[in-house]
């Protein structure tokens, strides 16, 4: 069983994955560094743009990713974020090798507390859509 498996009922899942065949195998750390590290510029913008749009709401931002990681065994790595709005979980997933091929995936499973977590996540969900399965591509690739 994964490991984002525990993290359900939710009010919003969805997941991204692939079966690869890398020329070196990937680890859950090297999709992670890729997604959530080493993001185009655009994005670092739009990050920055949703902090400052979320503070007058009472809204907390990120400040970072690798302080959200929570969980991780050898080939997951979950990301969470618990507020009073809504709570998130990001499971990063990379099988070991068999016969060179991979199973790569990216969840997430967001719960929400309140009306105001549920404003935030529709606020946010079309770049969610976009930015995860744009970033998941580039990460898988190398």
């Amino acid at each position: 069983m994964r490991l984002i498996d525990k993290y359900i009922p939710s009010d919003y899942r969805d997941s991204v994955s692939r079966r690869i065949k890398p020329a070196e195998p990937l680890t859950p750390d090297d999709i992670f560094e890729q997604m959530f590290c080493n993001f185009p510029k655009p994005v670092a913008w739009l990050f920055k743009l949703r902090n400052a749009i979320v503070k007058p709401l009472g809204l907390k931002g990120g400040d970072g990713f690798r302080n959200l990681i929570s969980e991780r065994n050898d080939e997951e790595i979950i990301l969470s974020k618990n507020d009073k709005h809504l709570c998130f979980w990001v499971g990063i997933y990379c099988s070991q090798p068999q016969d060179g091929w991979q199973e790569a995936a990216v969840t997430t499973v967001v719960k929400f507390n309140n009306f105001l977590g549920r404003i935030y996540f529709v606020g946010i969900w079309v770049f969610h859509k976009l930015l995860v399965k744009s970033l998941f591509r580039k990460a898988i690739k190398g």
